[in-house]
């Protein structure tokens, strides 16, 4: 096949795993590194396609622990297929996607919409995240050990913080038993800005 080989040359590679930063050539074929660093290549491999890396950085791929891809149900905001579109060209392999859909990412249904639409239409991997409360009310838990099984990676109900503490800690041992995090949002809106204006009083300051 023509260009079955792909070489970057003089590209930065980083990988903290091993603690790499140097610059060096990619050699890739069918989708994978052969080699990566000082290649030592005295000639070009037949059927390569060179690329010059030297303004190019290459790592492993960048995973987004909080995002908005509003599918189901708020499409006009955002798809799945847009959304990975959109992180693959920034760099991303994998999003969390945050449960502020409708219906919310609550029950297994929603989570296996999820997957399907990421298999047909995703370019990255695209995961889910499950609520901590049925339709991230913040009054009974959603079925997290559903969610669990079903492939979520963690819970949130995203912009909405559960202010019931007893419903809270339950969800937190919960979770510890599952073995997944729960991603809180640290705000209240108990006490709205404009509420808190109100009673504030302009006074004139002297220097």
């Amino acid at each position: 096949m023509e260009n079955d080989k792909i070489l970057i040359r003089h590209v930065r590679i980083i990988d903290p795993v091993v603690n790499l930063d140097e610059v060096g050539d990619l050699l890739i074929s069918e989708g994978k590194i052969l080699g990566a660093g000082n290649l030592g290549l005295e000639e070009i491999p037949e059927g390569c396609l060179v690329i010059d890396g030297a303004d190019l950085v290459a790592c492993p791929g960048f995973i987004d622990l909080h995002c908005h891809l509003r599918e189901p149900g708020f499409e006009y905001k955002e798809t799945i297929a847009a959304g990975s579109k959109a992180g693959a060209k920034g760099g991303f392999t994998t999003l969390c996607a945050m449960p502020n859909t409708d219906p919310p990412i609550d029950n297994a249904a929603v989570v296996e919409f999820i997957h399907e639409r990421t298999r047909q239409d995703a370019m990255i991997r695209i995961l889910p995240i499950g609520c901590v409360t049925k339709e991230r009310k913040g009054r009974e838990l959603a079925e997290m050990e559903e969610l669990a099984s079903a492939g979520v990676v963690a819970f949130s109900d995203d912009g909405d913080p559960v202010y019931d503490a007893n419903l809270m800690r339950l969800a937190l041992l919960y979770s510890l038993d599952l073995g997944l995090p729960i991603r809180t949002t640290a705000k209240t809106s108990q006490y709205p800005a404009m509420a808190l204006w109100r009673k504030a009083q302009w006074r004139p300051i002297l220097v």
